[in-house]
Order: C-alpha cells, then sequence, then structure tokens
C-alpha cells in the first residue's frame, strides 16, 4: 500500500508568504472602502419639483413663510364722475386796475360732471378780497370784494395714469360788492357785468382714486366791468392756485 505523498519541507515558506499577502490586501481593500465617504441618495422627483416651488417664490420663501399674501395694487384713479374741486390762491390785474388795486387772496370752488375721461361740464363761482390801497388819494383806500358766477367746459388728457394736463374754458358774470372805484373812472363797476377766460392746470392723482391735488391758473377778461374812462387797455386779471379735486 502506498504512502501518502508528502509536501516537501521548502514549499511550506512559499504558501505562506502568498496566504500573508493575500490577506493584507485583503485588509488594504477593507480598509479604502471603510475610509472613502459613502454617496448621498439620489433626490426624488417630488423632492426636485419642491424645491423649484419654493424657489420660485419670493426667493426660496414660500408665501407661508412670510405670514401674509403680497399686498394688492392701489386701485385706479376715478377719471369721471361728479367733481368738486376748492382752490385758495391769488388773483391779480394786468389792465389799469394793476395801479389801483394789489394781488388779492383768491377762493374759487367748481362743481361739474365728467361724462368721460376726456371732458368735463361746470358751474363756477370765485371770490377776491381786495382795497384800493394802491391808487393816489383822494379818497383814502377802501376795501372791496370782486366776486364772479358761471361755467364753461373742461378737456383732459392722460399722460400717465396718476396725472392728467387739462385746459378749461368758462364765462358768466361777475360784480363788486361796494361802489369804491366810481372815484377812478370806473363807471360801470357798480353793474353786474359778463367775464370769459381760460385756465390750464395740472392734476396729481393719489392713491386714494377720489382725491387728486390740483396746480392750475389763467386770464379772464372783466372788460365790461373794470373799462376805465379814456384809457385803451384791455381789463384782464390773471388768477392762480391750489386745489383739491375730489370725485364721487
Amino acid at each position: 500500500m502506498r504512502s501518502p505523498r508528502r509536501t516537501p519541507a521548502r514549499a511550506w515558506p512559499r504558501r505562506a508568504s502568498a496566504w500573508t499577502l493575500a490577506l493584507a490586501s485583503a485588509g488594504t481593500v477593507g480598509s479604502l472602502r471603510a475610509a472613502a465617504p459613502s454617496r448621498p441618495p439620489e433626490p426624488s422627483a417630488a423632492e426636485v419639483e419642491a424645491w423649484l416651488d419654493a424657489r420660485s417664490i419670493g426667493g426660496g420663501r414660500s408665501i407661508a413663510d412670510d405670514g401674509a399674501p403680497p399686498e394688492a395694487p392701489p386701485p385706479p384713479p376715478r377719471w369721471h364722475g361728479f367733481v368738486v374741486q376748492s382752490t385758495l390762491g391769488a388773483l391779480g390785474h394786468l389792465g389799469p386796475m394793476k395801479n389801483v388795486s394789489p394781488t388779492a387772496p383768491w377762493l374759487h370752488a367748481l362743481v361739474g360732471f365728467e361724462p368721460f375721461r376726456w371732458a368735463m361740464v361746470f358751474v363756477e363761482g370765485d371770490v377776491s378780497f381786495t382795497s384800493t390801497r394802491y391808487a393816489n388819494p383822494p379818497p383814502n383806500p377802501r376795501a372791496y370784494a370782486l366776486y364772479g358766477l358761471g361755467g364753461g367746459l373742461r378737456f383732459t388728457v392722460k399722460p400717465h395714469d396718476r396725472v392728467g394736463i387739462y385746459a378749461q374754458g368758462s364765462a358768466g358774470a361777475a360784480a363788486l360788492t361796494e361802489d369804491v372805484l366810481v372815484a377812478y373812472g370806473y363807471r360801470d363797476s357798480t353793474e353786474l357785468a359778463p367775464y370769459f377766460g381760460g385756465h390750464l392746470g395740472l392734476e396729481w392723482h393719489q392713491v386714494n382714486p377720489h382725491l387728486a391735488f390740483v396746480l392750475h391758473g389763467g386770464v379772464r377778461n372783466y372788460d365790461r366791468l373794470l373799462d376805465r374812462e379814456r384809457s385803451s387797455e384791455t381789463a384782464l386779471a390773471w388768477m392762480s392756485g391750489l386745489a383739491l379735486r375730489y370725485v364721487f
């Protein structure tokens, strides 16, 4: 019977070295795998969509994060309807009256209706308080008021949503409260007499759709009321002021 074959003694060192090298390589690979950082999981499609939605609202914040929805824009101005306008300004004379009465306070009120954005029909009333202190005495200076009542048409253009530019013409009747001008050659100043004139204005509409500030000025002809004897100058007056407009 044959005895089992034995491995030569000098082959054992070679096999031991091979096993040692294999074990060392396996340990090194395991160490490197353990030291390498693990990759995060890929986001799902739902997570990507939620992230994009959050970025599109307020730079990464949602409406709920702000606590309230964004404010609505202010309402547009009311460009037509029933209009009330009051003015505080000044009135001065360009004709012969400039040597009799100084520039004086002027109060003006207007009530109108705008059937369209560009047109308005109105009635107006105004009064100016002054005196004859520029005239040479005698007589001594006396106070009086110049008042009138009339109506007219206004046409407006809108270069901007909150800005309007208008031109208007008006006519009516005017009178004085006292007969103080007769002594200076104004023989017809004691009677009710017609007037006519025109104005230009700039409207600035506010956040409140009913309100607007108005800066306006113009010229009015009082040739019948303030016509002076032995004078060829036309009896003109200028007026200008700041008004508050309200549209119902």
